[in-house]
């Protein structure tokens, strides 16, 4: 998709509502180029190439993923940079983060350089790599760091693929502390996981399925914290699934840590209670825990401790046909992304304000970059939201090549009609 240049853009009669820049009520906001000139009345002489009529619906800062799998280079038959982007754009997102498990891993300069380009050119949001933290993500040998940092990466992750040993951890923390880039980890205890495919609880059980126990999160976190503690790591704990990791985590920011965590949207919406039935869509990594966690994860959004991210992973069809345990581990979850965020405002288990926080000025804050606000002489990252349009995905109507979407079928409150990307409408319905 090749972006129409809107050298000057309006934004009229729609609702603007920017948590982090105490914007809530309905405003006209006037875009030049790439940038945010006016919010309110238009500069003297501004002439809009494009106007766009938001009345009566919201106007949000972009969205911004900390976590989604895009596939390419090396898994094409699951999805590519421009299917996958495609779907985030239209769910809002203005900015991703692409995980490094693409084959070959993201862990030289010429892979992250390749990604970027091929971002750039299908045109629908900006593209945000992580490195390898290890190299090959084997857990065995650093990173060249300093490159990957160099080539754009914004951060650098192992996943949750285990590391050698906690010495292998500490270098690599010393060595991100060194270089000033965050390190993203999603803490598994793998010998205490033992193959584990759901929660440990009396459904699992019941089930007859290994489970993976609330310890093989908090034992890991525990080694974490203790090593960034030691080494001053800019750490981020990605995609915490249980209300214990989060007491933690919250102890650890008390304390003085450098420490940041997400949620994965799936882990707000469903339970270990959702995989009766041996549904393979239901298989995701890291699981989903306990009603009591749920709750807990919802509490620590609406409270601010934690940004929320899509943990996107799309799958073809026969990846999901096996059995529970044998199936691939994964979710579909940028094509429904914001009606399931918003069906949770709906419900009243999230508010508004914690919701577009949690996926704008939060995740910048993590990202440390100037995104996910609506402010003068800022990025024109914007999504335009009908908060009451009905909204159902069906198999074929899906813009990401994943399969293995839970909500097929789904009706849903609330839609992306618009999303504006440097000022550019990168998505319109």
């Amino acid at each position: 998709m090749q972006l129409q240049p809107q050298h000057r853009l309006c934004i009229s009669g729609g609702h603007v509502f920017d948590p982090s820049q105490n914007l809530d009520s309905v405003l006209d906001i006037f875009i030049e180029n790439e940038r945010i000139v006016a919010i309110g009345c238009a500069p003297e002489g501004f002439v809009a190439n494009t106007t766009l009529d938001a009345s009566g619906q919201m106007v949000f800062p972009g969205f911004i993923d900390l976590h989604s799998f895009l596939a390419e280079p090396g898994f094409n038959q699951k999805g590519s940079i421009a299917t996958e982007t495609q779907a985030a754009a239209r769910s809002g997102f203005t900015t991703i983060c692409c995980t490094p498990n693409t084959k070959p891993v993201i862990d030289s300069s010429a892979v992250a350089a390749l990604i970027q380009e091929k971002a750039k050119q299908a045109g629908h949001c900006s593209v945000l790599t992580l490195g390898a933290l290890t190299a090959n993500l084997e857990g065995e040998q650093l990173s060249n760091m300093s490159g990957l940092k160099e080539a754009g990466c914004v951060a650098l992750s192992n996943l949750e693929l285990p590391f050698k040993n906690s010495h292998v951890i500490k270098q690599c923390y010393h060595y991100a502390a060194g270089f000033n880039i965050t390190a993203i980890v999603t803490p598994i205890d793998t010998a205490l996981a033992h193959g584990g495919c759901m929660h440990e609880g009396p459904a699992s059980t019941q089930m007859g399925l290994p489970g993976v126990p609330v310890s093989a999160e908090t034992s890991a976190l525990a080694q974490h914290l203790i090593l960034c503690e030691e080494t001053g790591v800019q750490l981020h704990i990605s995609r915490i699934s249980s209300a214990r990791a989060l007491d933690m985590i919250i102890k650890a920011q008390q304390d003085g840590l450098p420490v940041t965590a997400d949620v994965a949207l799936g882990n707000l919406v469903f339970t270990d209670e959702s995989c009766r039935g041996y549904d393979s869509l239901m298989h995701v990594s890291p699981v989903y825990r306990s009603k009591s966690d749920r709750l807990a994860l919802l509490d620590g959004v609406n409270k601010g401790h934690l940004s929320i991210c899509s943990n996107h992973s799309p799958q073809d069809l026969a990846a999901k046909m096996a059995p529970f345990s044998a199936s691939e581990a994964g979710i579909n979850s940028l094509d429904n992304f914001t009606q399931v965020l918003l069906s949770l405002v709906h419900k009243q288990e999230l508010t508004l304000e914690a919701a577009i926080k949690a996926v704008s000025s939060s995740p910048a804050s993590v990202l440390q970059q100037k995104l996910g606000t609506i402010a003068l002489e800022q990025r024109a990252d914007l999504c335009i939201v009908n908060l009451e349009q009905a909204v159902t995905s069906e198999s074929e109507t899906l813009m990401s090549k994943g399969r293995n979407n839970p909500w097929l079928g789904t009706p849903f409150k609330g839609g992306v009609t618009h999303t504006i990307n440097g000022g550019h409408i990168v998505f319109q319905n």
